[in-house]
C-alpha cells in the first residue's frame, strides 16, 4: 500500500501554609502511597496522538479511548510527525513542515518553547536521545541525522552524513538500541541501518526486506519489533543478530491495513495504528491476537495519526515514551 506520508501531497485549503500540630505522623510509605493513588485517580494514563494532517496532538484516555483535549492549538505545529518524551519530562514534537522542534508540557498541553528553531534542520522526522542525553534529529529530506545539545538545543554536529550507508528517507522510528548504537529505518530502501552511536560511522544494514519499515521497539527480552507498512503486519526479529523470527501480528489481523506505528502499553497490550483505517488497534503483546479497536479517526477527530506517546498517571512510575509512526505522507516533500 502506498504510504501518503512520503509522497507529494496536494496543498491543504491548524500553600497555603498549614499550621503545624502535634499529632501522630503517618509512616512515609503510607503517605507516598496515598498521594500516588490520589494523583492516579485524578489523572488517568494518557495516550498522546500526533495528528499529522490536522496539525495537532490529542490527549486521549489510554483505557477508554476518550478525548481529554489537545496540546495548545495556537502553538504553530505544521505537519507534526514525531512526538517523544524527553529526559526533562517535556514532550518534544518534530514539526516537519515548518522545520521546528517544539516543547510542550505533556499534562497541561501548554507550549514551552521552540527548542530548535527553523533554519537549522530541514524536514525533521525523528527524535532520539543518545546515552549522554544529546538529542539526535533525523532529516527526512536530506537523509541525515544531526546531533544537538540536549539542554540548550545548540547544534553540535552532523552525526550521520547525508546518504551514509545507503540511508534514504530516515523515518521517525529511529531509536538507540540496548547496545548504544543508532538504528534507523530507511523507508525507501526497506532496510534497518545501524550506526555507531557515538561516531555515526555506518555499521551496515542490520535488517533488509522489511517492506517499508516504520517504528522500531526493542522488547525487554531483546527482540526487535518492526511495523512493515507494505506487508500489513508487525514483524519480530532477533535484536542481536537481526534474524527474522516471524510475524507477531499477522497481515491484516483485526483489520490492520498499512500499519505505521506501535506502542507497548502498561497493561501488556500492543497498540498499532492502522493508517488506511485511520484507527488505533489493540493486540496482545505476547501472542499478537487482536483485542479491540481503541479509537478511530471519527472518535478522536484526528486526520492522520502519526505518533503515539504514553504518559502514565502521576505517581505511577517511570514515564513511558513510545513512538507510533507516520500515518499520512508528507505534504510537498518528495
Amino acid at each position: 500500500m502506498p504510504h501518503p506520508a512520503h509522497t507529494p501531497h496536494a496543498p491543504r485549503p491548524r500553600h497555603n501554609a498549614i499550621a503545624r500540630r502535634e499529632r501522630p505522623r503517618a509512616p512515609l510509605a503510607i503517605i507516598l502511597a496515598s498521594t500516588a493513588a490520589a494523583c492516579a485517580a485524578a489523572a488517568p494514563p494518557e495516550l498522546l496522538v500526533t495528528s499529522y494532517f490536522s496539525d495537532n496532538v490529542l490527549r486521549v484516555d489510554l483505557t477508554t479511548g476518550d478525548t481529554l483535549g489537545t496540546l495548545d492549538p495556537a502553538a504553530g505545529l505544521d505537519g507534526p510527525l514525531c512526538s517523544r518524551l524527553g529526559p526533562d519530562g517535556l514532550l518534544y514534537v518534530a514539526s516537519e513542515e515548518n522545520d521546528t522542534i517544539f516543547r510542550f508540557d505533556p499534562r497541561t498541553g501548554a507550549k514551552v518553547d521552540a527548542f530548535i528553531a527553523p533554519g537549522v534542520i530541514d524536514a525533521p522526522s525523528a527524535l532520539a536521545w543518545d546515552p549522554l542525553g544529546r538529542l539526535c534529529v533525523a532529516s527526512f529530506s536530506t537523509s541525515s541525522v544531526m546531533r544537538f545539545d540536549g539542554a540548550t538545543g545548540a547544534l553540535e554536529s552532523t552525526l550521520v552524513t547525508p546518504g551514509l550507508g545507503g540511508l534514504r528517507g530516515p523515518d521517525n522510528g529511529m531509536i538507540f538500541g540496548p547496545d548504544g548504537n543508532l538504528y534507523v529505518p530507511s523507508y525507501y530502501t526497506n532496510r534497518i541501518l545501524r550506526y555507531n552511536g557515538q561516531t555515526g560511522a555506518s555499521m551496515g544494514a542490520f535488517i533488509t526486506g522489511v517492506s517499508r519499515p516504520r517504528v522500531l521497539i526493542f522488547e525487554q527480552d531483546g527482540d526487535l519489533l518492526i511495523t512493515a507498512e507494505a506487508a500489513d503486519s508487525v514483524r519480530r526479529y532477533n535484536g542481536s543478530t537481526g534474524a527474522y523470527l516471524g510475524d507477531l501480528v499477522a497481515p491484516g489481523a483485526g483489520g490492520l491495513d498499512g500499519p505505521v506505528g506501535m506502542a507497548l502499553a502498561p497493561d501488556g497490550s500492543l497498540l498499532v495504528t492502522s493508517a488506511a483505517g485511520n484507527s488505533i488497534l489493540r493486540f496482545d503483546a505476547a501472542t499478537g491476537a487482536y483485542i479491540e479497536t481503541l479509537a478511530t479517526g471519527a472518535d478522536l477527530g484526528i486526520n492522520g495519526p502519526v505518533f503515539l506517546t504514553i504518559v502514565p498517571a502521576p505517581g505511577a512510575g517511570v514515564v513511558l515514551g513510545i513512538g507510533v509512526m507516520a500515518a499520512g505522507r508528507r505534504r510537498g516533500r518528495a
